[in-house]
């Protein structure tokens, strides 16, 4: 696994074990703030998935109020982001399952989905929204 995720994603991917059917994904991605994407494989049943377990939003709320990060241009951001990629919405959790074993390709869409939601919380978004 951790070598498809390399040659499909970046060099720089790890996984560590924490645990049966369990690893940390260590990237080079970052947010804005120099933070690390938070992202874990996991196999969900006879699946394997990457979650954010719920990182992605918790982050967006350092800087957004948490009765705001799903409204107007924001939400638009959110929405494109997560039906483009492919990914789903599980009560703040974002996830995206594993599909014929092609690791690479569905972190590379995870990856591609939480750096495009983490710009709805970046300060030209909060200018725009201000603006309004």
């Amino acid at each position: 696994m951790e070598r498809q995720l390399q040659q499909k994603v970046a060099a720089g991917v790890r996984l560590v074990s924490e645990g049966t059917d369990r690893y940390r994904v260590l990237t080079l991605f970052q947010l804005d703030d120099g933070d690390h994407l938070s992202i874990v494989l996991r196999r969900e049943g006879d699946e394997w998935s990457f979650s954010d377990e719920a990182h992605t939003y918790m982050h967006m709320s350092y800087d957004v109020e948490l009765s705001e990060p799903h409204k107007g241009a924001r939400q638009k951001m959110i929405s494109s982001a997560l039906v483009t990629f492919g990914v789903d919405d599980r009560d703040g959790e974002l996830v995206i399952g594993v599909s014929n074993n092609d690791y690479g390709t569905s972190l590379f869409s995870f990856v591609q989905a939480l750096l495009k939601i983490s710009d709805a919380s970046n300060d030209r978004i909060r200018r725009y929204l201000h603006r309004r």
